[in-house]
């Protein structure tokens, strides 16, 4: 539990897609007030009756003057806690937290530079799993035409995808054979620097943690049992349970790391040899963190606690079964009845979170549905 006494939270990439669901953990907690920096001024979020203040500054190409925008709100509202919950903001954090005030006592809990930038880049992580031993695809990079010989290293089928960036299942590919790899490259060209791997045979499973210095402080582990048309995005549905070995593979990756702060953490069971291996680290929060909380594990409000050097037992969760709200109306589709099951909706959805804080998905509703209108 957080201590009693109130406490103020900043996150200052308010942009970030991610920002409901982790406003909404933090929420549940007594006594946070939370403030929000954004650059963009129509964002939903504002109208939430969760934020204490959201505050609108013009996006700006000078990381120095986003710093100068952070300091000024911490003074201003006397903040406790700067969380940046995205990708980008994180990683302008820690490349610049020598300029933030104060900063050893009010930034969450982070990575290096250094276990950060291996966490997002595939292909440094790949060569990180393969220096520790750890399960993985085998893999090699891309980044030009010519580097295409090296998929001659692989087994077939492989999957392709973008080594840093993107993510929600876009520019992924699936070939079944050399040609058919190396043909859509030379005629569709390279977006980006690629990782190719070897697809494997089973199934995803992820695993959500905290840790400090390496030390895993709380975790969850859930796998997707409902999705969308297109599987590499995220799932639609999850059933939170235990994979003891799964664990001990996260547990030595996160050593590896000497990890801090948070991450998601991409596996994949593979039917072949029976082993979870390792398929890319997300050094973020993420969109099923409130299904975590749900589960009984809040990790933006262990995260402060963490981050304040508060010691707390590592918390366990109930193997709950979970349906996002795109989830939620596919389920409903398939079978009406769960219209009636309210008792199911609320404690199995995030619909309890839309009823306590309805504006922001009433407002982000009306627009799109102005814009939809406007075509």
């Amino acid at each position: 539990m957080m201590p009693k006494s109130s406490f103020s939270i900043l996150i200052p990439d308010g942009e970030n897609l991610l920002l409901m669901h982790v406003v909404n953990c933090l929420a549940s907690c007594s006594g946070a007030s939370i403030h929000v920096i954004c650059s963009e001024r129509k964002k939903p979020m504002r109208f939430s009756r969760l934020i204490q203040s959201f505050s609108f500054y013009p996006p700006t190409d000078r990381p120095e003057d986003w710093i100068s925008t952070i300091n000024k709100e911490v003074e201003k509202n006397e903040i406790d806690f700067i969380m940046p919950i995205g990708e980008s903001g994180i990683q302008k954090i820690i490349t610049y937290q020598h300029l933030i005030l104060d900063a050893r006592n009010k930034l969450v809990l982070l990575p290096s530079l250094q276990e950060f930038d291996t966490a997002l880049d595939k292909g440094l992580l790949s060569q990180h799993l393969l220096s520790y031993g750890l399960p993985g695809p085998l893999s090699v990079v891309v980044s030009t035409t010519s580097d295409l010989e090296k998929v001659d290293q692989l087994t077939f089928p492989v999957i392709s995808k973008p080594a840093i960036g993107f993510g929600g299942g876009e520019h992924i590919h699936v070939f079944k054979d050399r040609t058919a790899c190396k043909t859509f490259f030379s005629q569709n060209g390279i977006l980006c620097k690629q990782i190719i791997q070897e697809y494997i045979e089973g199934f995803d499973i992820d695993c959500s943690i905290l840790s400090k210095e390496g030390v895993i402080l709380a975790s969850t582990i859930q796998k997707g049992n409902s999705w969308a048309k297109n599987k590499f995005q995220p799932a639609n549905g999850l059933k939170f349970l235990d994979e003891p070995r799964l664990y001990k593979v996260v547990k030595v990756l996160v050593e590896s790391l000497n990890w801090s702060g948070i991450a998601h953490i991409d596996l994949r069971y593979d039917t072949k040899d029976g082993q979870f291996k390792v398929i890319e680290i997300n050094p973020r929060y993420w969109l099923s963190v409130e299904a975590s909380l749900i589960a009984g594990v809040n990790f933006p409000q262990l995260h402060c606690l963490a981050s304040k050097g508060e010691l707390f037992k590592k918390p366990g969760y109930t193997h709950v079964d979970f349906l996002s709200l795109e989830g939620l109306k596919q389920k409903i589709r398939e079978k009406k009845h769960i219209l009636f099951r309210w008792k199911f909706i609320v404690n199995h959805t995030p619909m309890r979170f839309v009823l306590k804080d309805p504006m922001p998905i009433l407002y982000r509703s009306i627009s799109m549905r102005l814009k939809n209108w406007a075509k």
